[in-house]
C-alpha cells in the first residue's frame, strides 16, 4: 500500500504552454507529454484501411467502424500501435455496446476519451477484456471510475492519466493489480 502512496505523490504535474510534464517515478526523469494523444508526425492508417502489417505477427486488423462507431481505430505504423479513440460517445450504454464488437486483435495500445461532456462513469467491465497499455481520459465529465473497469489491463497498462475531469471516486486499492504502471495522473479532479 506504501508503493501505491508513493506512486501517487511521485507524479508531479506542472502547467506549460505546449504539455504537460511528468516525473518519472522509477528513475526520476521528467517526460514530457502533449495534450494529445496521438503525435501528429506520425503517419496513420486508419480502419478504413485494410492494407496494414503484421503487428508482432498478428494481423492488427480494427473491428469493422459501424460497430465501434462513433469511436475509430487507428494503427500507427511507425510505433507498431492500435489505439482506440471514443471522445465522441454519447454515453455509458454505447461505450459498453462498442466493447461486445467483435475484436479480431485484443491488444491495443492506447484507449482515448478527451472533451467529452457525455460518459459519467466508467462502469466495470466496461472493456470487455480488451486491454490498453495506456488509459487516457481528460477534460471530461467523468465523474466514477468503478471497481475493475479497468481489469482488462491490469497485466498491460503502464500509463492512466485521468485528468481534467470531475472524478470524486476512484479504486485506489485497486492500483496494485497494475505491476507495469509506471505513470499515474489524476489532478484536476473533484476529490474532496
Amino acid at each position: 500500500k506504501s508503493h501505491i502512496i508513493a506512486l501517487l505523490y511521485a507524479v508531479i504535474t506542472c502547467s506549460s504552454t505546449d504539455g504537460r510534464q511528468f516525473l518519472d517515478p522509477q528513475n526520476g526523469s521528467q517526460h514530457h507529454v502533449y495534450s494529445d494523444a496521438f503525435n501528429e508526425s506520425k503517419v496513420n492508417v486508419t480502419q478504413d484501411s485494410r492494407h496494414q502489417p503484421e503487428y508482432y505477427g498478428y494481423d492488427p486488423a480494427c473491428p469493422d467502424a459501424e460497430d465501434i462507431a462513433p469511436c475509430v481505430c487507428t494503427y500507427v505504423s511507425e510505433d507498431n500501435a492500435m489505439d482506440l479513440d471514443c471522445s465522441a460517445v454519447e454515453s455509458e450504454d454505447q461505450l459498453k455496446q462498442i466493447f461486445k464488437a467483435d475484436f479480431p486483435f485484443k491488444n491495443f495500445t492506447t484507449f482515448l476519451i478527451e472533451d467529452n461532456n457525455n460518459t459519467k462513469a466508467l462502469e466495470a467491465g466496461v472493456f470487455n477484456g480488451i486491454s490498453f497499455e495506456r488509459i487516457r481520459i481528460y477534460n471530461t465529465n467523468l465523474e466514477v471510475i468503478e471497481l475493475q473497469a479497468l481489469d482488462s489491463c491490469y497485466e498491460t497498462a503502464w500509463q492512466i492519466y485521468l485528468y481534467d475531469n470531475r472524478i470524486t471516486s476512484f479504486p485506489f486499492d485497486e492500483l496494485s493489480h497494475f505491476p507495469k504502471l509506471r505513470y499515474f495522473d489524476i489532478s484536476l479532479n473533484s476529490f474532496s
